[in-house]
């Protein structure tokens, strides 16, 4: 059992992240990948052993242990069944819990994965505040309400979860092997995210073709290919047209 490190801009008395850009959430999701996945050839996370693997973190310096459970259904507070949820109680000082709904997702591999990925995002940049300043009463997150869809911790979780499972420079490496294979052109602009990253305009290029790409890259990841296209537009590799700087 290996003990998993991590910084990144933050308040030093409350151990609360910085308004970190999205460079920066990928930049720390490439340096828990790195641990969680030593080989890094490696394009899917697998399941099995994250738990173990992620079980002792030290974040900003700040130690705890996470406990997982991926055995039970999981409730919000109001008695709904959501995917998972990340909770920390001052009764364990030391600790943060984390439970993913796996009678839920048990048949649901690549949704089941996006869901560790996303709660281990939470443990990374939530959890470090709630130890260093334990919150009166318990405190967890779970998904936003839909009047709370743009709340920091949310986005922030998924951010990590998307460059965990889909790192940008892997990304990169895949998209321009794929779209060679399939003779893809190029855009005449390359990614405006990734430097010197050659891009696509999916609105010029073979549908079918596009499709393929999707689902073989996907299935490469084990994520859903609605997932696989949502990165590669996110860094700007495949452009649907989409307004990054509205969200």
């Amino acid at each position: 059992m290996s003990l998993i490190r991590a910084a990144y801009r933050h308040s030093t008395i409350s151990a609360l992240p910085a308004q970190l850009t999205a460079v920066e959430i990928w930049s720390v999701a490439r340096i828990v990948r790195g641990q969680l996945v030593p080989d890094r050839a490696a394009r899917k996370l697998e399941i099995e052993g994250v738990a173990e693997r992620a079980s002792q973190l030290e974040i900003n310096d700040v130690a705890f242990d996470v406990v997982w459970d991926l055995e039970h259904a999981v409730l919000n507070r109001a008695g709904q069944p959501v995917m998972g949820v990340t909770e920390y109680d001052k009764a364990s000082p030391d600790c943060i819990m984390v439970s993913v709904n796996g009678p839920v997702l048990g048949g649901m591999e690549t949704l089941l994965r996006s869901t560790i990925a996303h709660e281990l995002g939470h443990v990374v940049f939530d959890a470090p505040g709630w130890i260093r300043v334990p919150p009166a009463t318990p405190a967890y997150s779970e998904a936003a309400a839909a009047s709370e869809v743009h709340d920091p911790r949310e986005a922030r979780a998924n951010e990590f979860m998307g460059a965990l499972l889909v790192p940008p420079a892997l990304a990169r490496i895949d998209l321009q092997r794929q779209a060679k294979r399939h003779r893809l052109p190029a855009s005449s602009r390359p990614s405006t995210v990734i430097p010197g990253a050659v891009a696509h305009d999916a609105a010029r290029l073979d549908r079918d073709a596009v499709e393929e790409l999707i689902f073989e890259l996907a299935e490469r990841y084990g994520v859903s290919g609605s997932f696989l296209r949502v990165r590669l537009d996110r860094y700007d590799l495949l452009r649907t047209g989409r307004n990054w700087q509205s969200v």
